[in-house]
């Protein structure tokens, strides 16, 4: 199963490159990461992983990363 999501990060502002760079070119396995910054100290992440498992686990990974403030799910679908 495939699961994809939209998730609003909320960053320092002092950090927002630092943290753009960091969710874009972070490492997790199986799930991809595409970034993006829209307002100063907010990230839209779009996140594909395999299963839900997946997700969450990449999702609490990035919640680790310098700056990051709090993370909020705007979007999960999944497909067989």
């Amino acid at each position: 199963m495939l699961a994809r999501g939209y998730v609003l990060f909320e960053v320092e502002p002092a950090s927002d490159d630092v943290a753009l760079e960091r969710l874009t070119h972070h490492s997790l396995g199986g799930c991809k990461v595409l970034a993006s910054g829209i307002f100063p100290g907010e990230i839209v992440a779009h996140l594909e992983a395999d299963g839900l498992e997946n997700f969450n686990a990449a999702l609490v990974e990035l919640l680790g990363e310098t700056g990051v403030r709090r993370a909020t799910t705007l979007r999960i679908t999944t497909t067989p």
